[in-house]
């Protein structure tokens, strides 16, 4: 007889379970990583799931700020409508009526005021460069 413990029937089946837990996982983990397309479309979910926590993110903020303009945008025209109408009041009867009529016909329609305005603004644009193309 030799003078090494021989393991008991117990440890023996524990190891071998052991060993087929162990064997069993990294069956699994190759398998997972030969699974080219379940894996893309893993990364795919991940990549969408993250684009759209971004984009609620930016809609969100683009609101928040869109409705800030908005708030600034009426004050703003608050008080030059202010201002206009003391302008207004200082002008000859006349000249104030003309403009009094003016201000009413662009609050009945402000986006032909507004569109006027682009176009007028543009049109001054282009005769400036073409003069400073001249010069």
């Amino acid at each position: 007889m030799s003078d090494t413990p021989r393991p008991d029937v117990d440890e023996i089946r524990q190891d071998i379970e052991r060993t087929r837990r162990e064997l069993g996982d990294t069956a699994e983990a190759l398998a997972h990583k030969a699974n080219v397309s379940a894996r893309a479309k893993e990364k795919a979910t991940e990549v969408l799931d993250t684009t759209k926590a971004k984009a609620a993110v930016a809609k969100d903020t683009v609101k928040a700020k869109a409705e800030q303009a908005m708030h600034v945008a009426h004050v703003k025209a608050e008080d030059a409508s202010l201002q206009a109408q003391k302008t207004i009041d200082n002008l000859p009867e006349p000249a104030a009526r003309r403009a009094r009529g003016i201000v009413v016909a662009i609050q009945r329609r402000p986006g032909v005021f507004i569109a006027g305005a682009v176009v007028s603004i543009a049109v001054l644009r282009r005769i400036a460069r073409r003069k400073k193309g001249q010069a």
